[in-house]
């Protein structure tokens, strides 16, 4: 099961999204595989995620994502989105969609997908993890928003 938590984090940033936190969950769910294990989607604020990444990464520096796997007895792991960071670099469409795109994206390293190059040597067309990705993005769109 996927529960997204401080979703008021994202709606200070973006007040009118065009889908639900339920639905995301929902979603999550269908086109990925968690079997028994839950996930953990959390809003945070830049000065949070900045704290987290100085400490599990020595990077002392704001990011989009990070996603800590747990796998615990009923809990797989969290992910952590900065929707601050995300805002200042996309467009409002784009924001929107790069939302999903790190959830998917948290979603996948924590059921054990990673990147097989250097993240920013990435050549996405023939990257494994962000083809399963994009796919998964792409649908969770159809879904999410009626256009």
């Amino acid at each position: 099961m996927v529960k997204i938590f401080d979703t008021q984090v994202l709606l200070d940033i973006y007040p009118k999204l065009p889908f639900t936190h339920r639905g995301v969950e929902e979603y999550l769910e269908q086109f990925t595989t968690l079997g028994e294990k839950n996930v953990d989607i959390v809003f945070v604020e830049k000065k949070y995620i900045k704290k987290l990444n100085k400490e599990y990464r020595s990077k002392d520096e704001v990011t989009d994502v990070l996603s800590f796997k747990l796998d615990t007895k009923d809990l797989l792991g969290e992910v952590y989105i900065c929707p601050q960071y995300i805002y200042k670099k996309f467009s409002k469409k784009k924001f929107i969609e790069e939302i999903i795109r790190l959830c998917v994206h948290g979603v996948l390293h924590l059921q054990g997908e990673d990147h097989t190059k250097k993240f920013d040597k990435v050549d996405y067309k023939d990257e494994p993890m962000y083809i399963n990705q994009e796919e998964i993005v792409d649908k969770m769109l159809n879904k999410l928003i009626k256009t």
